[in-house]
């Protein structure tokens, strides 16, 4: 059963590739890159920690990311394993952009109102595909001789 540690390294990937990407686009519009994590991690820690500096808060909230990462890309198994490569595309990055929108507003809207405020709808959707693309091609790549429908 190669699917659950392809999916969980899939994730993880997905999760540290969409970080980064995150991270640099926050220093890009003049934003601390630390923003995100701190912003995740005010959830646990309160909204205090929600600054523009690097501490612990800044930890909590990666590795809350990477294993939320993690489990994503194994939710995904039942929906992504037998299909084939464009339709395991497909899947992933729908899975990623409907998951997202409805995390934000259902969810986060409640349990960290002040990432819904700071973090920017769009841009974070954006991300998320590309936590979608990236998940589906290392899925795939460590998958490669699962038997797949057309």
């Amino acid at each position: 059963m190669k699917q659950i540690p392809a999916a969980a390294t899939s994730g993880a990937l997905a999760g540290a590739i969409m970080s980064m990407a995150m991270m640099l686009s926050m220093v890009i519009t003049g934003r601390s890159m630390w923003t995100l994590p701190n912003l995740i991690a005010a959830m646990w820690m309160g909204v205090e920690v929600a600054s523009e500096a690097p501490s612990a808060a800044t930890l909590a909230g990666f590795l809350t990311h990477m294993a939320t990462s993690v489990i994503m890309g194994l939710i995904a198994i039942p929906f992504i394993r037998d299909l084939s490569p464009r339709r395991t595309y497909l899947a992933a990055l729908s899975y990623a952009l409907a998951s997202y929108p409805i995390v934000f507003a259902a969810v986060l809207s409640w349990a960290n109102p002040l990432m819904v405020e700071r973090a920017g709808l769009i841009s974070m959707t954006a991300g998320h595909a590309l936590f979608g693309v990236v998940m589906a091609a290392t899925y795939l790549r460590l998958t490669p001789s699962e038997p797949r429908a057309p």
